[in-house]
């Protein structure tokens, strides 16, 4: 007995026609019934009745069956393994992220990845979110890392979706000590940007992902603000706000990147849903992907579970 034996059962048994089954398997049919005719006389009884109808299992053949179906899954499991475990022994995986993501999250997750497939070639594509996507529809990234926003996504490209992040509010050390602006519930800090229209705002560039939902943050509210500065970098924007040069909206995770120190202060901001994005893996829907891709984005979640 072996797995061909096993598949030819099987096929015959699913087509319930042995002329059936030889056009599936590509074989001749002539062939196919010797085939069957040798496993009988092999076992010592039949496994299929002739009828009208077609080829049915006797009771024996129903236990051959059951037998055929369990060993082929198991070896077709066996075949992925082993294809998993070649593939992982060399090849090239690209990679598009955010280019300050990169920063948080490779070195949390390429070290061990190195030290288990060594072999493996990481390129890694560090972009804004627009040129992720380009990268991505064009096939140029094996998956692309980054942050989105839930109005602006692409229906041609797979988000899955890793983490909610919010916006802050920045202001000076002690700005708005004891004002009415601030509002406490659940032992958090809100303020609502209507309150403060009149102050100077410190936005990222127009082209930048942050800007996209600064703007929109801000456009939900209603306001019109007194924009002073203007700048590609948010830690920039951050260290500008906390210096007393106006206030800003800053990502919640971007707060700390480049240093823990705290001469600033942040507020959830009350009275808007549009000053969250997310944090997505980016693929093309139903592509096939690679066994070192699949295994680079577990590592990935991981990091964020």
């Amino acid at each position: 007995m072996n797995d061909r034996e096993l598949l030819y059962i099987k096929t015959i048994a699913d087509t319930k026609s042995i002329s059936k089954a030889a056009e599936e398997l590509f074989i001749a049919q002539p062939s196919l019934s010797q085939s069957l005719q040798r496993i009988e006389r092999e076992l010592g009884t039949h496994l299929f009745i002739r009828e009208p109808r077609g080829m049915k299992l006797t009771y024996a053949g129903e236990k051959y069956y059951l037998m055929a179906k369990e060993i082929l899954d198991i070896y077709s499991d066996f075949k992925s393994e082993i294809t998993h475990i070649n593939e992982l022994k060399a090849g090239r995986l690209v990679i598009g992220i955010a280019r300050y993501m990169g920063m948080n999250i490779l070195p949390n997750v390429l070290p061990d990845f190195n030290k288990n497939y060594p072999n493996i070639e990481i390129i890694i594509r560090e972009e804004n979110t627009r040129v992720l996507e380009n990268l991505v529809l064009g096939g140029n990234v094996d998956f692309a890392l980054t942050h989105v926003h839930k109005k602006e996504m692409n229906e041609k490209i797979n988000y899955e979706i890793l983490k909610e992040d919010e916006f802050l509010l920045v202001t000076p050390k002690a700005y708005l000590k004891d004002s009415y602006k601030i509002k406490v519930k659940d032992g958090k800090s809100y303020v609502d940007l209507r309150d403060l229209e009149g102050e100077k705002f410190i936005l990222l560039d127009i082209n930048k992902g942050i800007r996209k939902v600064q703007d929109r943050t801000i456009k939900s509210y209603g306001i019109s603000p007194d924009v002073v500065f203007t700048t590609k970098n948010f830690e920039t924007a951050k260290r500008l706000a906390a210096n007393g040069m106006g206030i800003t909206i800053i990502p919640k995770d971007y707060l700390n990147i480049f240093s823990q120190d705290k001469n600033y202060d942040s507020f959830n901001l009350s009275g808007t849903e549009e000053n969250i994005w997310y944090t997505a893996i980016l693929t093309i829907p139903d592509i096939y992907k690679s066994q070192a891709t699949k295994v680079f984005i577990d590592e990935v979640k991981k990091f964020f579970k």
